[in-house]
């Protein structure tokens, strides 16, 4: 029973991993794609400048990776590690 329940969270963190890795790289893609047109407005509406904008955004891609994959993926691998060391 308790294998069951470990395969399930395995199963969990790993789809949760996966569709969180969607979701960065398609704003990854649109942040890219758009950069041109919210930029301007960034920097005239926030009052900032450019570099700042520059900054944010890649501290937010950073904390996103962290998020990935050291709470879900590696969690999820150690879980997997368990589970194969049980059987």
């Amino acid at each position: 029973m308790e294998t069951d329940k470990m395969i399930f969270l395995r199963s969990f963190l790993f789809k949760t991993f996966l569709v969180g890795l969607l979701f960065a790289i398609v704003i990854a893609l649109l942040t890219f794609a758009l950069r041109g047109v919210f930029m301007p407005v960034a920097t005239r509406v926030f009052q900032v400048e450019e570099a700042e904008v520059n900054e944010t955004i890649f501290a937010f891609f950073f904390h996103v990776r962290l998020v990935l994959v050291f709470f879900i993926l590696a969690p999820a691998l150690a879980v997997h590690w368990i589970i194969r060391v049980k059987k």
